[in-house]
């Protein structure tokens, strides 16, 4: 297999996407709105995310899996003693392929045993923590179909972390969401004085169950890589607790995509390796297109909407965005000019289950963790084609995201992180659509390579 060349060049890390008074006010609204949303006892918006979390049957293997953490946390609650390092168990697995479901089940499952009288659990106080605001709205409405998780058991890492700090008290069991997102150093712009999440959390949980996927580290302020020595190492963490206290399992059935194992491999093959996938075979059961005009495909994806509802525009974070109060838009050729998904913190549901955010692009920040029933995915400026090669051609200096391409004391190979930063930014895009998923390239040569394997 040919290596896929990167063309690198000076990044220009200037002001960027927000400046510092437009990043704490914006700061301070989130935070408001979810205490408001607490605050408020009446029903919560209907989520279709919500439903499905909350109605799904698990598989055999994920209802195993549930019942062996069930067991794991009892005996090691019963076991703990004061001055332990914390339990762990860990659950990786791609984006798809049901970690959320296995973990909703599992906390409801937790707090109704933390209620059962002569259950290990009965009276801890428990906690379900993602760093994710868009994740946090869907939880914030799960637990209105949850009967044992209330809302102040919901919480962001950093404002768990400075509640039990200040309260001088540990809690019982931590499960951590989308731990790939969880801060690797010190954000004091988050209120967060720490050096990672993950470190001060083991200090402050008997239990930790932490779901995982490197694969969708998004900045370098939360970059979590097993094998380059980049930002945080999971496994290091994981090394630090006792044998006998952690285990650690991997999901590899994919349960989101009903895509045919080709068109899989495609997604792996252009946001993993790099290299130039083969055009996957027609199937009745998946609609896979490559789009050679932006506007025609957008349209398409709005009459699949009418009729099913959660079909949008996806684009890596490669136009200009600036959090300031005005539209910035998406520019593919002559017919397609979309606005960028606005910054909406009041909003109840979350972006892909809004009505009106057909007419927007949204962002991998916006998408992450979600389903689409279709996804129009824009491949950006950054991503181009290296025809000696015949492969995809990086080019870090074309992604806009400047706020997550800021360096840390930790990152010790910045071009590299930049690197997978863009292809795991692609990865999580490319795996939204469960129906359906149409691609458009705007560099002319990769698209017109992608249009040659349609041949």
């Amino acid at each position: 297999m040919k290596k896929f060349h990167l063309l690198l060049t000076t990044i220009s890390l200037d002001v960027g996407i927000q400046n510092k008074i437009k990043k704490k006010k914006a700061m301070t609204q989130g935070f408001q709105t979810v205490k408001k949303a607490r605050r408020a006892g009446t029903a919560v918006a209907k989520s279709a995310a919500a439903d499905r979390l909350s109605n799904v049957k698990l598989s055999t293997e994920q209802a195993n899996l549930k019942l062996k953490i069930m067991e794991f946390t009892r005996s090691h609650l019963k076991s703990f003693q004061k001055g332990d390092k914390p339990s762990m168990f860990v659950i990786q697995g791609d984006a798809g392929t049901g970690k959320s479901v296995v973990l909703n089940s599992l906390f409801n499952e937790i707090q109704k045993a933390s209620t059962t009288s002569g259950d290990a659990l009965l009276g801890t106080s428990n906690y379900l923590v993602v760093n994710h605001p868009e994740m946090l709205k869907l939880y914030l409405n799960i637990c209105k179909k949850f009967p044992y998780i209330s809302r102040n058991c919901l919480e962001r890492p950093t404002s768990l972390i400075n509640k039990l700090q200040k309260d001088r008290s540990i809690a019982d069991v931590v499960i951590v969401d989308e731990a790939h997102l969880l801060a690797t150093s010190k954000d004091s712009f988050k209120r967060f004085y720490g050096q990672n999440h993950l470190q001060e959390l083991m200090g402050l949980a008997k239990v930790l169950i932490i779901v995982y996927d490197e694969k969708q580290a998004l900045r370098m302020g939360c970059f979590w890589d097993e094998e380059s020595g980049n930002g945080a190492n999971l496994q290091n963490f994981y090394d630090q607790v006792p044998d006998g206290r952690k285990d650690w399992y991997r999901l590899k059935q994919q349960f989101r995509v009903a895509a045919p194992p080709d068109v899989l491999q495609w997604i792996e093959d252009i946001s993993v390796k790099g290299v130039i996938p083969k055009y996957p075979q027609k199937s009745e059961q998946f609609d896979f297109k490559i789009w050679d005009d932006c506007g025609a495909m957008f349209e398409s994806l709005k009459e699949h909407d009418a009729n099913l509802g959660q079909c949008r525009m996806l684009a890596t974070y490669d136009f200009p965005y600036r959090l300031d109060g005005k539209d910035y838009y998406v520019t593919c050729g002559d017919n397609f000019k979309v606005r960028w998904d606005r910054y909406t913190p009041k909003a109840v549901l979350p972006w892909s289950e809004r009505s009106d955010t057909i007419d927007e692009v949204g962002s991998v920040y916006t998408i992450q963790g979600f389903d689409l029933k279709y996804a129009g995915v824009i491949l950006g400026r950054s991503i181009g084609y290296d025809a000696k090669n015949d492969c995809i051609m990086l080019k870090p200096e074309m992604y806009d995201d400047h706020a997550g391409f800021t360096k840390k004391k930790n990152i010790k190979d910045s071009a590299m992180v930049e690197r997978k930063i863009i292809m795991n930014s692609l990865n999580v895009l490319l795996t939204r659509g469960v129906n359906g998923l149409y691609v458009y390239a705007w560099d002319p040569e990769l698209r017109q390579r992608l249009a040659e394997t349609r041949k």
